[in-house]
């Protein structure tokens, strides 16, 4: 059996259970084992058809839309510090993004840059010292108060990563927007630099132009105690709709 066989028996943007789309393979062919069945679904997922919502539900994406994968290919700055600590500290778990990224979903243009590198717990301070030798604007996990004070351009920021913190699937040690978006509501140190009224616009074109893994943003937003909160955010002040229930997600 074909797995364009299956695609064509889906109906895009629909939601369906695993023991229906178990029972639309079965139709095709009764005779397949319970491993290939598996092996289809896995590879229905990865060829970016099915996307997993639930613990046994999918969303069947919509192929004539524009929607992608998120990739941001960041500053050759930043490419160089990803590669310093990545040779230097090569089993250490950090992500790194870029203050001027959210660009793409604002309408105020975000003009000064800020690096941010969130490294596994104990390990910042460590971190911080190596690079301090290489960046002159640099600090280690700084209260508001200092951040802005010493704000500035191309300044480094040392954090600590928080963990299950969703990672891009990329190896540039990128976070997810799923990350990015959960981290507008919590993260103190930009949140006086984006304005919350620009938060709508941004869930919004980032769920236009970007398949957001619904699951793994909630899970997230649950492991930072704001899944209520910008479920609530997303239903009221947004056009967007989610596939998730909540405590499905």
């Amino acid at each position: 059996m074909k797995i364009e066989e299956v695609i064509e028996k889906l109906k895009p943007d629909s939601i369906i259970s695993r023991k229906e789309y178990e029972d639309i393979v079965r139709q095709i062919n009764p005779k397949l084992s319970d491993r290939t069945i598996f092996w289809q679904l896995a590879k229905l997922q990865d060829m970016g058809i099915l996307q997993k919502i639930g613990q046994n539900s999918f969303h069947v994406r919509n192929s004539e839309n524009s929607k992608r994968e998120y990739f941001y290919g960041y500053s050759k700055e930043m490419q160089k510090i990803v590669d310093m600590i990545k040779a230097e500290y090569p089993l250490v778990d950090f992500q790194v993004w870029e203050f001027v990224q959210l660009n793409e979903f604002v309408n105020h243009q975000i003009g000064k840059n800020v690096f941010f590198i969130e490294v596994e717990h104990n390990l910042e301070e460590s971190i911080f010292n190596r690079l301090r030798e290489y960046c002159s604007r640099i600090l280690l996990c700084p209260k508001e108060d200092m951040f802005y004070n010493y704000f500035e351009e191309n300044m480094v920021v040392i954090q600590r990563l928080l963990s299950e913190a969703p990672k891009a699937k990329s190896d540039i040690k990128g976070c997810s927007l799923e990350k990015l978006l959960v981290d507008l509501f919590s993260n103190k140190l930009t949140g006086q630099l984006v304005e919350r009224a620009e938060y709508p616009e941004i869930y919004e074109e980032a769920f236009r132009k970007y398949y957001i893994d619904e699951k793994k943003l909630f899970r997230y937003a649950r492991r930072r105690n704001l899944e209520k909160e910008i479920r609530d955010f997303i239903k009221k002040e947004t056009n967007i709709q989610l596939f998730t229930e909540e405590g499905n997600a």
